[in-house]
């Protein structure tokens, strides 16, 4: 039988102490009927060391002492607040839960670590996660070695590099494919699979994996745009024959990236795409030099085809919305924050990364509609969000924490489900608002529901 758990603000290391000493106050001792010079056993994570359990009376109720070799052995030596729950049966103390935060490559700049885009993201949840009692560390998979990682705390308001043992969960943010399907990231989460470690944000899922999902569900189908997989020309001749403007976009293009637009025009195609040197567009006559100019394009990657939709602009740029769906501590869906982004005038997408800006949802969509017909739109893509995660933890393995939704809203007030973003991206202002994260309180607690920490 477990007991409920304890938030302990100070593990203090006593070198006063015998090598397997540990020292409760009287009241935690009191509540968890424990004998002094108890025999028993501490653990962090997969981490256990027998000990010997003394009383002190004088002792503040919310610190545990330990003796420094209990506190080296369990790698808990820069770790001051953390739980902790009691086992009655195998008379064990646990300590965690452990969070970490799995990302691609971590860049030194003098002398502290850059996590690429994420990086003002993954600071906010150090700072949250101590908060709420959990040691956190960010770590590349790529400095696994056994069962230890060389990783970064974040403490006073710095980095700090360490060595640590793997966590009680892993939140994955490794922000390329590539590395999360290369022969070191597979055996990284084989590794943590063996351990029995909980990861959340299994994989990348690709535009035409998530579409061709939600085209099996009655209740979504209605809210997708035709979607066509790029098989031949004959997909594309079949969609432009019944719509004058198309999209083309890449299975895995991220923030707008690689995306094509052809547009017909009094007998004249117009091929805008991205180039090194920005976007460019072409004007080509006939089918045969329209395939011809794409085929150089799309020969070496996947891509999907869609109708453009006839969506709601400001100022001529097109406007989308991000619901952002996050898992709470029961491992519940809940709508956590929804914006719009509005393109840059002359781009044919609005992410931000191309330079569109944000809004808040509400206050553009007044613009268009009433405040009531407003609200009731936005209740909507975020109940659409909802169901949709629900759809994809329910069709795939694995486990995800977090899933951006990107929604257009034609003239007609038709909402549409774009694409969904298994990693979405941190890196812009988006949901970020005086220095807080809505996100990352739900998201901290999601992973500590995984840990089994937030059942006692």
């Amino acid at each position: 039988m477990l007991s409920f758990k304890l938030y302990i603000s100070h593990l203090e290391v006593n070198e006063q102490l015998h090598p397997n000493q540990i020292v409760l106050p009287r009241k935690i001792s009191s509540i968890w009927n424990i004998e002094h010079k108890m025999l028993g056993k501490i653990g962090y994570q997969f981490l256990t060391k027998d000990v010997e359990v003394f009383i002190d009376d004088t002792l503040p109720d919310t610190t545990i002492q330990l003796a420094p070799p209990i506190a080296e052995h369990l790698s808990l030596l820069s770790v001051k607040r953390l739980q902790c729950f009691y086992d009655y049966q195998e008379k064990m103390f646990h300590l965690g839960p452990s969070i970490g935060v799995v990302i691609g490559d971590i860049q030194q700049t003098d002398s502290l670590p850059q996590f690429g885009t994420i990086t003002p993201y993954i600071e906010e949840m150090g700072k949250s996660a101590t908060d709420l009692y959990c040691p956190f560390f960010v770590f590349s998979y790529k400095d696994v070695k056994g069962t230890f990682v060389e990783g970064y705390t974040f403490h006073d308001n710095t980095w700090k590099k360490g060595n640590f043992p793997l966590p009680h969960v892993v939140y994955n943010r490794i922000g390329r494919r590539d590395q999360e399907r290369s022969p070191q990231g597979q055996d990284f989460f084989q590794r943590l699979k063996d351990m029995n470690i909980p990861y959340f944000n299994d994989r990348f899922l690709h535009k035409w994996d998530t579409h061709a999902l939600f085209m099996k569900e009655p209740t979504i189908e209605p809210y997708l745009p035709e979607t066509k997989h790029l098989q031949g020309k004959n997909d594309l001749y079949e969609l432009l024959s019944r719509y004058s403007n198309i999209f083309i976009k890449p299975f895995w293009g991220k923030e707008g990236s690689g995306i094509i637009k052809v547009q017909q025009e009094k007998g004249v195609y117009k091929i805008t795409y991205p180039t090194d040197q920005g976007w460019q567009t072409k004007k080509v006559k006939t089918d045969y030099q329209l395939f011809e100019i794409l085929q150089d394009r799309v020969r070496k990657r996947r891509y999907i085809v869609q109708p453009q939709i006839d969506t709601l602009e400001y100022s001529n740029a097109p406007i989308d919305f991000r619901v952002l769906c996050v898992k709470n501590i029961s491992g519940e869906w809940k709508a956590c924050s929804t914006v719009s982004r509005v393109g840059d005038g002359g781009k044919i997408v609005s992410n931000l990364a191309q330079g569109g800006s944000q809004r808040k949802a509400s206050t553009l969509l007044k613009e268009f509609m009433t405040e009531e017909k407003a609200k009731h739109t936005i209740r909507f893509m975020n109940e659409l969000g909802i169901h949709g995660a629900q759809i994809i933890d329910r069709e795939t393995d694995g486990l995800y924490g977090e899933l951006g939704f990107d929604f257009m809203i034609d003239k007609t007030g038709h909402v549409w489900i774009l694409e969904v973003n298994i990693k979405p991206s941190k890196g812009d202002s988006l949901q970020h608002s005086n220095n807080s994260f809505p996100s990352i309180r739900l998201l901290l607690d999601y992973a500590e529901y995984l840990t089994g920490f937030s059942h006692h």
